[in-house]
């Protein structure tokens, strides 16, 4: 069973749970300029042979980035030529989109791209499909890739969607010829979309924050939804928001007292399974295939869920035995077996390394979560400052023995504080505390905040000269 969550205030977040368990969040802009899966008509900016590289302006603030795959082709690249683009990577920090020349359209039944033949979803087997479906009649110039959810559909059904999409297609050929670049020729709209095709058969239960997100489901999808109520945001009344806190912590506990330590790097993805006190009578090795077994179901659904990806290195307990340096191989298939985004693992080191890929969609979780911080001397990380402002909100809209209290004392770290003191009433409206009395603090403590609701007139008076007013 799936849940499916959508907020939206600033942005927009999409949560997904599977038997009660947070299994992907997904971050995203409202109007993002540019979004993983749109298709540009660029232009070469310039050509780096040393890299391999292209860079192409999409009239974003960066231009992205193109890698050539085949050298022979190089010289067929000019500066100033107009080039069609598909986007894979977003943009991130310092650094433009990512963008392939292998372009492609996607649907809720089928993929289209430019080649010829079928393939199939790894999801499904040929022979299922063709048993169930029959055959295909080939669409010339075009490559058509079935969904798993092309087994729910009917024939006709299927057969429309791949006209439509040829016809977009040709669209977007036709508006590549006539027109000039840079310019957006097609876009791929929101990850709601990508979700509710690859998971529509699963979806039990939908739940959005606002009224609009209720009616644009039901009337792009047929889809009913559940619309939450006032007071604590969807993901906070939901516990997963406090989910979303325990990502900052790079350890993370296994259920028998084994844990695994996370760390992202420029260059990969490094991950240390540890026995620490792991529970249980087994002798040693045993015990070490146990712990890395467990481990391994925990790493598929934390790299899932704070969307690391790239080359991943795990360093697993040591194991002797050859057959349980395969029965851990096979354990790592089948536990991103369900990850769109897993490209491929490799066998076992000498030394116990395991070495897999994923594919990457979007900036890892920790750039919402997370913004650098000097602090003093040390160079280290804070809570973005647009989620605290969330967060604190949160704390607001909370009940105390079912009565909204009018008054707050909020305690920030210090290293905020040039941004909270220049305009204290657009404070006070991001956090949601236009009606409320604010007691404001600055101080330099081991957490980013805290809030403590104020019942005594005692406290008033005490933290009168830090009352926020404008």
């Amino acid at each position: 069973m799936i849940e499916l969550f959508i907020e939206e205030d600033q942005y927009r977040r999409i949560a997904l749970k599977e038997s009660g368990q947070l299994i992907e969040c997904i971050y995203e802009k409202l109007n993002a300029k540019v979004q993983t899966g749109d298709l540009f008509l660029g232009v070469i900016k310039k050509k780096v042979k040393g890299l391999q590289s292209i860079f192409v302006d999409i009239g974003a603030s960066k231009n992205a980035f193109l890698y050539v795959h085949h050298v022979n082709t190089w010289q067929d690249y000019k500066e100033g030529q107009s080039i069609l683009v598909e986007v894979v990577k977003e943009e991130e920090g310092t650094k433009g989109a990512k963008v392939t020349e292998k372009i492609s359209l996607g649907g809720k039944y089928v993929v289209l791209f430019p080649g010829r033949g079928f393939g199939y979803s790894k999801k499904m087997t040929k022979e299922r499909f063709l048993t169930e479906k029959g055959n295909f009649t080939p669409l010339e110039g075009y490559r058509v890739l079935f969904r798993e959810a092309s087994l729910f559909a009917e024939k006709e059904e299927i057969l429309a969607e791949i006209a439509l999409l040829e016809e977009t297609f040709q669209q977007v050929y036709k508006k590549a010829e006539t027109g000039l670049g840079p310019k957006k020729l097609h876009g791929q709209g929101s990850n709601v979309e990508r979700i509710l095709r690859d998971y529509f058969s699963n979806i039990q239960m939908i739940y959005v924050s606002h009224e609009k997100i209720r009616e644009q489901l039901q009337l792009d999808y047929g889809l009913p939804s559940l619309v939450h109520g006032e007071g604590r945001s969807l993901f906070d009344f939901y516990g997963i928001e406090e989910e979303l806190l325990s990502l900052l912590k790079r350890r993370v506990p296994l259920k028998d007292g084994g844990n695994l330590v996370l760390e992202e790097t420029e260059a990969m993805v490094v991950v240390d399974v540890n026995s620490a006190k792991h529970k249980g009578n087994k002798i040693e090795e045993s015990l070490a295939l146990s712990v890395n077994l467990q481990a391994v179901k925990e790493i598929a659904r934390q790299l899932r869920l704070r969307n690391l990806s790239g080359i991943v290195v795990i360093d697993f307990i040591d194991l002797k035995k050859s057959n349980e340096k395969e029965i851990l191989e096979k354990a790592v298939q089948e536990a991103f077996a369900k990850d769109p985004l897993f490209g491929k693992s490799y066998p076992l080191t000498e030394l116990n390394l395991l070495q897999l890929t994923r594919k990457k969609k979007g900036p890892s979780i920790y750039q919402y979560l997370e913004e650098p911080c000097q602090c003093g001397t040390l160079k280290g990380k804070r809570l973005h400052f647009d989620y605290l402002m969330k967060l604190l909100k949160n704390e607001l809209l909370k009940k105390v023995d079912q009565v909204e209290l009018l008054d707050y004392h909020i305690v920030i770290h210090e290293a905020y504080q040039g941004r909270l003191r220049e305009e204290p009433e657009t404070f006070l409206r991001i956090i949601g505390a236009e009606d409320k009395r604010i007691y404001l603090e600055f101080a330099k403590m081991p957490m980013d905040f805290m809030v403590e609701p104020l019942v005594f007139k005692n406290q008033l008076e005490e933290l009168k000269k830090h009352l926020v007013t404008f």
